[in-house]
């Protein structure tokens, strides 16, 4: 046997111990079937229409009193082209963004004109970053640009336009120092940088293969920080923001296993990444890349029973879940020794998107009357 295969072994061996080891199983669950905490808000209809107007591509909650939605009016322009008796067309979809500032209690509806608006990021300092796509028209060909508020998305302004090449991924560290992912699908993906908050962009060459440059993320003002993939097994990098050398750190997932994405404690700004293996039943495994620890939580992933969402706050674990087509709520004040397990006003919810923030915040869509919006607000009021 090579010594590379004796290390694989080893290594898997090591992965799966750890796991075991940093199991923890929910001991008591307490059953509260009344949403007592759970407010239901009404999204206003466009055309009036019992379907609904609205693509939601992102929740975004900044705070426990700030937040927004995002996306486009495309399900409007179709029940009008319906109407009219004219073809669909993707270059009448208005963009739209619904802001609120009382924790998700009422909203207020703005567009930054045509379009689709896809993500949507914040910086240290509590600016907003849009990717805004703008279809082709007969006249004007496909745009992709990113728009900044510094006022909490009451105004908007253009910062960078890159034309026809799509965006993949924004991230600003500051006004300053930002990163993007750009590409169309039959050209190589690039990853640039700015240190002049968007007027100009350079390509950032990231000195080893294997680095998933879709999802970087800021570590630290002089790092960006991804998913790394070696063979079967999903190791992190470190990315210097100047140079694009990398350093890379080895995770004790086990073989098969990824990372699903990226999520922060809004307290200690602890990172973290739910982990998954579509292809096993597998309990709730969440990994710290702060501490490099992988943790297990008694919460079964199947076909019938999955984690729709999850979030950290310091003590405070929450948990979105899918149980045989309902979705419940369950949430632990004590890292997952003690769970409380609460129904929502229409257990037939949309699980993409959602949004968990805090002690306790929850956004999710209801399916049975497609117009509420299911609100949790935080523990903090």
């Amino acid at each position: 046997m090579s010594m590379n295969n004796k290390y694989t072994i080893l290594v898997s061996i090591f992965a799966f111990l750890a796991v075991s080891c940093n199991s923890q199983q929910p001991k008591n669950i307490i059953l509260e079937h009344s949403p007592m905490n759970w407010k239901l808000t009404n999204i206003p209809s466009e055309t009036g229409s019992i379907s609904f107007d609205y693509k939601f591509n992102q929740y975004h909650i900044l705070d426990t009193l700030t937040g927004f939605i995002i996306g486009n009016n495309s399900i409007a322009e179709i029940s009008n082209s319906v109407k009219e008796n004219r073809p669909r067309d993707k270059q009448n979809y208005e963009t739209i963004l619904f802001t609120t500032i009382d924790g998700g209690i009422s909203f207020e509806k703005s567009t930054l004109g045509k379009g689709n608006l896809k993500q949507m990021t914040s910086d240290t300092q509590k600016n907003l970053y849009l990717i805004k796509n703008t279809y082709k028209t007969d006249s004007k060909p496909e745009k992709n640009s990113i728009l900044r508020s510094t006022d909490l998305g009451k105004t908007w302004k253009e910062i960078s336009n890159f034309n026809t090449q799509k965006i993949r991924n924004v991230q600003f560290y500051d006004t300053l120092k930002g990163v993007v992912s750009i590409g169309n699908n039959n050209k190589k993906i690039q990853l640039l940088t700015t240190i002049d908050g968007g007027q100009s962009w350079q390509e950032l060459k990231v000195n080893k293969t294997g680095v998933n440059i879709y999802d970087v993320i800021f570590l630290n003002e002089n790092e960006l920080y991804t998913f790394y993939k070696n063979g079967n097994l999903e190791q992190t990098v470190s990315i210097n923001f100047t140079t694009g050398n990398t350093k890379i750190h080895l995770c004790n997932l086990p073989k098969n296993y990824r990372f699903d994405s990226f999520f922060r404690d809004d307290t200690t700004d602890s990172l973290y990444s739910k982990v998954v293996n579509p292809k096993e039943l597998h309990p709730l495994m969440i990994y710290n890349h702060t501490s490099q620890q992988l943790t297990t939580y008694d919460f079964e992933n199947h076909q019938d029973e999955s984690i729709v969402g999850v979030n950290i706050s310091r003590e405070y674990i929450g948990v979105l879940r899918n149980d045989n087509g309902k979705t419940f709520y369950y949430y632990s004040r004590d890292h997952g020794k003690n769970w409380t397990k609460e129904s929502l006003p229409d257990y037939l919810a949309d699980s993409r998107p959602v949004a968990l923030f805090g002690k306790g915040g929850v956004w999710v869509k209801s399916i049975k009357n497609l117009y509420n919006l299911q609100v949790r607000r935080s523990s903090e009021f």
